[in-house]
């Protein structure tokens, strides 16, 4: 992701923001004053507004702002809290169970947000790149019809040619490969290694086979090439969606036991809500 003058700017307000707080932090300590009560609740309130990008996704018919700009505040936001949180810590480790549960909880979902962010940047363009655009949960379905047709494919070329060759190809090298998805990292990574492995299987093929047979291949070659394509697909989108699993349930673990915390806090303070 490139830096713009107004992510820096961004940054820079969140980055201030979380620099008062610092002073504010320090100044009530230097009064004799509890400042952990001002930045705890300014934490739960920071961490409140986050999880409503969550409602807002789910509530788009609202006239609730657009979602890319919830999503630049979410991400704004967050290092704010992060900032703040830290702050609130005094820089020092916790202790106590419940105490200790948040800050793992408040890691998660800080270091998830964060790769949240950078895949939801680097991911979308390179799908826009490779294939046709296709919906996640249809993807099995379209594997399913390119296993088919490679099947059907195979038997056909029996017939035609009177030669198992391709057949036989088809069943040693591709049948297994075309049943699921498959070389997930590999795709994530953009190494590329099964899609040139596979082009110098079907180019030493080729050599061997008589123009009908080549014909045919060529037919087979270009169903590998889109179940390769699937494949790329269902790696990103799987991704993308991936790491919510972890980012949102960590999120509402931590406000649940924010909320605990916060009551148990005023409660041992002798101070109410």
């Amino acid at each position: 992701m490139t830096l713009t003058r107004k992510h820096i700017g961004r940054f820079g307000i969140a980055f201030l923001a979380a620099v008062a707080i610092y002073f504010l932090h320090g100044g009530m300590q230097a009064a004799l004053w509890e400042p952990a009560f001002v930045t705890g609740w300014i934490l739960l309130g920071g961490m409140l507004v986050l999880t409503l990008l969550n409602t807002r996704k789910k509530l788009p018919f609202l006239p609730l702002a657009k979602v890319r700009n919830w999503v630049k505040l979410h991400v704004y936001l967050g290092w704010f809290v992060v900032g703040t949180f830290l702050i609130h810590l005094d820089f020092n480790v916790p202790n106590g169970w419940i105490e200790t549960t948040m800050a793992v909880l408040f890691v998660i979902v800080a270091l998830s947000g964060v790769l949240g962010a950078f895949l939801s940047k680097s991911l979308p363009p390179r799908l826009t790149r490779r294939g046709e655009e296709v919906i996640f949960e249809r993807i099995p379905i379209f594997m399913t019809q390119l296993r088919e047709a490679a099947d059907d494919l195979a038997v056909y070329s029996v017939e035609q040619t009177t030669s198992t060759s391709i057949a036989d190809f088809y069943a040693e090298r591709l049948r297994d490969w075309f049943t699921r998805p498959r070389d997930y990292f590999e795709h994530i990574m953009e190494l590329g290694g099964r899609r040139f492995a596979l082009k110098q299987e079907f180019d030493s093929m080729e050599r061997y086979l008589n123009d009908t047979e080549k014909e045919v291949l060529g037919e087979l070659r270009a169903l590998a090439e889109k179940k390769s394509d699937l494949d790329y697909h269902y790696a990103l989108q799987k991704t993308l969606k991936g790491w919510l699993f972890i980012h949102i349930p960590a999120t509402y673990g931590l406000l649940a036991l924010a909320v605990v915390h916060v009551i148990l806090v005023h409660a041992f303070a002798g101070m109410s809500l």
